[in-house]
């Protein structure tokens, strides 16, 4: 096998169980949280073209985060907003040894913009909250798994927020 594989594997088998104990750890990071912004990095042309647009994925998840009690904030609106929440989604193609098979590993983060303690002026933005959504071995892109791991990481970071927001 080769390291490529491996590494792959190794991924797929441990993410869940990574991803889980970081969003555990992270959630604190939730607390306050009352708005926030989504961006849904540009697609695989693949994707698209099987059904999944980056709007309509903005609006699914927008729509679920409101009826989790989060303001949804437009691009205008995040740099007003303490720390400029937002959501980010994407979905990478990791081109596997067989030119038949394809990984995408999906990914939901939270970004916010934080301060150094050790020096408060230096701000950046850092990933503070990361879903599980381990990478799926498919042959050809299919958009009701890739929807699906979508739903479930968007789906783990409602509940964490509502964790640490009861209301």
């Amino acid at each position: 096998m080769s390291l490529r594989v491996l590494i792959l594997l190794g991924l797929t088998l441990w993410w869940p169980i990574i991803g889980f104990a970081f969003t555990g750890d992270k959630r604190e990071t939730l607390r306050g949280l009352g708005e926030v912004s989504v961006l849904v990095e540009y697609l695989p042309d693949d994707v698209e073209r099987e059904g999944v647009s980056r709007e309509q994925l903005t609006r699914e998840i927008e729509g679920r985060l409101r009826q989790a009690g989060l303001r949804v904030l437009t691009v205008s609106e995040i740099a007003n907003s303490p720390g400029a929440p937002y959501l980010y989604v994407a979905v990478h193609p990791m081109t596997g040894a067989s030119a038949n098979s394809t990984t995408y590993a999906i990914g939901l983060t939270l970004k916010q913009l934080v301060q150094l303690s050790r020096d408060p002026p230096t701000e950046f933005f850092a990933t503070t909250w990361e879903g599980p959504a381990p990478p799926s071995w498919l042959s050809a892109p299919r958009v009701l798994d890739i929807r699906t791991r979508i739903s479930e990481a968007v789906g783990r970071f409602i509940i964490d927020y509502q964790a640490v927001n009861p209301k």
